[in-house]
């Protein structure tokens, strides 16, 4: 992903202080530091996932589970709005990694991204193996994802509605952040999504390319996540990402009360348009897919 120069009266961007999480009052210190992001180390001790989640590990114990992998870019429509297009196909488990080991040769097709809720509802045995309940504000108010992708994929320019930990098993992650206090200046497109708000500047056809900044804007923080470090990333921070290495991660979204007062007036009528979309995404895997 691009890690452009700077001109020299650009300020160079940052890299989060890291920090051990050893215990419960560490991470609720941490979320008070001023609202900024901070990686924690040594912060999956003990956690299952830790210690056997491998490529060959989910191909052992899951080989046979069907997936869904995604081949999908946020790229701006003509009216203004945004569209998700792509395909998104079922694969098992096996099939799925075997694609990752034989990457780039001649005539073999460019893996997909594994990512989303579907594996914990399919296999809900995988929350026993993170701890992020050790943290948990308000268990209700918390989702979770799991990543499982190739060198090479890419997110564009977006942030999250809520507070957000990402764990990383395995491979390297690298995140490109900007503050929340950028937000007129990377332009926030219209997404019917609910939890997500994607960078006008970062769209397809004319943006979305991790080796070229969003309209050249230089990022405040710009740093490689490892494996065993957990991010964690304050409600409203755009972020980029780009897997350096083949990598396994998870994450976990939460909201408090008040966060859900303020915007829930704005997710309620996005969050039932979402839903439908979602039925509607299910019909069309092995298809062409467009989302708006």
């Amino acid at each position: 992903m691009s890690t452009a120069t700077a001109p020299r009266d650009v300020v160079t961007p940052l890299v989060p202080e890291r920090m051990p999480l050893d215990n419960r009052r560490a991470f609720y210190e941490g979320l008070e530091a001023n609202n900024k992001p901070i990686i924690f180390t040594d912060a999956m001790k003990g956690w299952p996932a830790a210690e056997r989640w491998s490529f060959d590990w989910f191909t052992q114990q899951y080989g046979d589970v069907s997936v869904p992998v995604e081949w999908l870019r946020y790229n701006a429509r003509p009216a203004g709005d945004v569209e998700r297009v792509g395909r998104v196909r079922k694969m098992t488990m096996k099939d799925y990694v075997a694609s990752l080991k034989v990457k780039g040769k001649e005539g073999e097709e460019t893996p997909g991204y594994l990512i989303g809720n579907d594996l914990f509802r399919t296999l809900p045995a995988l929350h026993r193996d993170v701890r992020f309940d050790e943290y948990a504000v308000q268990r209700r108010l918390t989702e979770q994802l799991f990543f499982m992708g190739p060198k090479g994929t890419f997110t564009q320019l977006h942030f999250d509605r809520a507070h957000n930990l990402h764990a990383v098993m395995v491979g390297r992650k690298q995140w490109q952040l900007y503050a929340p206090s950028r937000d007129v200046e990377l332009k926030p497109a219209k997404l019917s999504h609910p939890w997500s708000v994607m960078s006008s500047h970062d769209l397809t056809p004319h943006g979305g390319q991790p080796d070229q900044l969003p309209a050249g804007k230089l990022p405040d923080y710009d740093f490689v996540l490892e494996a065993g470090e957990i991010l964690y990333l304050p409600y409203g921070w755009w972020h980029r990402v780009y897997t350096v290495e083949d990598a396994i991660a998870t994450n976990y979204w939460w909201w408090t009360w008040s966060m859900l007062a303020r915007i829930g007036p704005r997710l309620i009528p996005s969050i039932a348009v979402s839903a439908v979309k979602k039925m509607r995404k299910q019909q069309t895997l092995g298809r062409e897919f467009r989302e708006q």
